[in-house]
């Protein structure tokens, strides 16, 4: 919804679909892909992130 004005101090860009893709973002997803890789967080695959939980 775009609400968050500072994402790259409050992570709400890491919030990624259950099937390990990436999804909606207010800024766009080109934007949430290029911080994700600023901070060289990009998700791997959804089997590994599912493992986590």
């Amino acid at each position: 919804n775009g609400a968050n004005p500072l994402p790259i101090i409050i992570p709400c860009h890491r919030v990624i679909g259950a099937n390990g893709k990436l999804t909606g973002f207010g800024g766009g997803l080109p934007v949430k892909h290029w911080l994700l890789t600023l901070e060289q967080a990009l998700p791997v695959s959804a089997a590994q992130q599912l493992a986590l939980f």
